[in-house]
């Protein structure tokens, strides 16, 4: 997942007012962020490959994965970008690049990630 070609920052919390997500503001924010795709002409053809919904699911299961501890280490670890959750997605094709992505927003229940730009908006808005 990167965002605008950012080598240290995954994403980026979202601006704009999600009235319809409850508890947006309080426990729940929206990241903005792209995904890497590779191959498209894959989507929509025969039984072994997989609908645009099956691809984007198995990208947030991915993301949502705990890292595995290391020796010794007596914390448990919490996924990387906080518990995601998928509000929408759009499938695009940078033609000049030659790049598929899909555009995505997360919603996360981390107000102040390091991974992501900027923090989580309050309610007061």
């Amino acid at each position: 997942m990167n965002f605008a070609g950012s080598e240290t920052r995954k994403g980026r919390y979202h601006g704009s007012n999600f009235r319809d997500i409850e508890g947006f503001g309080k426990d729940r924010w929206v990241i903005a962020a792209y995904i890497d795709f590779d191959s498209d002409d894959q989507l929509g053809q025969s039984p072994p490959w997989m609908s645009e919904e099956e691809v984007v699911d198995d990208c947030i299961k991915f993301l949502n994965e705990v890292p595995r501890r290391k020796k010794y280490e007596k914390k448990e670890l919490e996924p990387l970008y906080g518990n995601l959750s998928l509000y929408r997605y759009t499938f695009r094709r940078n033609e000049s690049a030659r790049r598929n992505y899909i555009e995505v927003l997360l919603i996360t229940d981390q107000k102040k990630n390091p991974n992501f730009w900027g923090k989580g908006q309050s309610d007061k808005c």
